[in-house]
């Protein structure tokens, strides 16, 4: 039964490596048109929650090395009325980035949709090349997507916020990772 256990989950680790393979995450040039911040839920009272001011801090840090001349922030309100994207835009204002280096977009309810819609609101814009921006138990599922929209990218790590242990970002690695596996044999991906 041992050995069964064990094919079987080895079949399966090999499956999910194929087909959301490492996240890519060399950066291929010095300067990329924008970043694309994932969404995550704001608070409740619509003030931002501590995994989207690491998202936001890392892009705004991108910002000020001259690293993206844009960032787009992406996500729609999903878990409350506040929409993910307007909650980042106002923090990262308040992290110093002028109001003309952001943009809101506001129609994501997923990580797919991040995508989706970021790509065209970089079309829109002219810009051709992007960092995505997220944590990093996020990485491998937004960089799946990114790749599905065709995204000239490069994936960025946000650190983790303070005071989360090791402990809480592998059980959201392992829920997202889970969560990508059953939507791959549901055809949703």
């Amino acid at each position: 039964m041992k050995k069964i256990i064990t094919v079987f989950l080895g079949i399966h680790a090999a499956i999910f490596e194929l087909v959301f393979p490492r996240p890519k995450r060399r950066w291929d040039r010095d300067k990329y048109d924008c970043a694309v911040v994932c969404g995550y839920p704001a608070g409740d009272g619509g003030e931002p929650s501590e995994v989207m001011k690491s998202r936001v801090k890392k892009a705004a840090e991108l910002w000020k090395k001259k690293k993206v001349g844009y960032i787009i922030m992406s996500g729609g309100a999903v878990r409350n009325e506040f929409a993910e994207a307007e909650v980042m835009k106002d923090y990262a204002r308040s992290l110093g980035v002028p109001q003309e280096y952001l943009a809101a977009e506001k129609q994501s309810v997923s990580t797919y949709h991040n995508m989706k819609y970021s790509k065209e609101a970089m079309e829109v814009r002219g810009f051709r090349s992007c960092v995505v921006v997220t944590s990093g138990w996020h990485l491998r599922k937004a960089n799946h997507y990114a790749r599905k929209f065709g995204l000239c990218y490069v994936m960025c790590r946000a650190e983790p916020p303070e005071g989360e242990g090791m402990l809480t970002g592998l059980f959201r690695c392992i829920g997202t990772n889970l969560h990508m596996y059953f939507n791959l044999y549901r055809g949703y991906w």
